[in-house]
């Protein structure tokens, strides 16, 4: 298995953001139900697609100097193979912007390591958790954000209404508190 490292965004380093291959493959999708006060979900198969997310139109320069904003990157070699990125947010919650691992190098731990770097950030900025918005069928994630002890909290069947590629999708809302 080929070893990475997590550099902290500085300005050299920001021609890289965005340059991991972000597509995933869609063959479920999370069913949502109330037991009690809790969401939970099933999981159900769907016919296989792919999809990929368009790049965010930020200008990341500002962010190397920006206390509110993080961005960390993998590398592998010399090669980038993953990021997070960001910001806090209204509720003093960290916000998760983006996240993605290059799919070449999955299942190497550097999500999982990103997001420990992400949480780190977070409480050295004395934030209560962190927080992420996801699609009910990117399944892979979902399962990886609740391995990680993100826990659903909330959905909206609306965000998505006026996109056309993704208008049946429902957005959900994973947070992970430190204090419980």
């Amino acid at each position: 298995m080929a070893k990475f490292i997590i550099k902290e965004l500085d300005s050299s380093l920001v021609k890289d953001i965005h340059k991991v291959d972000n597509e995933f493959d869609i063959d479920s999708r999370l069913i949502l139900r109330f037991e009690g006060d809790r969401l939970s979900y099933t999981i159900v198969k769907v016919p296989h697609k792919t999809k990929r997310y368009p790049p965010d139109d930020f200008d990341y320069t500002t962010y190397p100097n920006d206390p509110e904003k993080g961005v960390f990157l993998a590398y592998v070699g010399r090669q980038i193979a993953g990021e997070l990125l960001l910001r806090i947010n209204w509720n003093r919650f960290a916000w998760v912007e983006g996240i993605g691992v290059d799919r070449k190098f999955r299942r190497m731990g550097i999500g999982r390591a990103l997001i420990s770097r992400g949480l780190q950030w977070a409480k050295d900025k004395k934030l209560p958790g962190i927080m992420l918005e996801t699609q009910d069928n990117n399944v892979g994630a979902c399962l990886f954000y609740a391995s990680c002890g993100f826990l659903l909290r909330g959905f909206d069947t609306g965000l998505y209404g006026a996109s056309d590629s993704c208008r049946e999708e429902i957005a959900l809302f994973w947070y992970l508190n430190f204090d419980t």
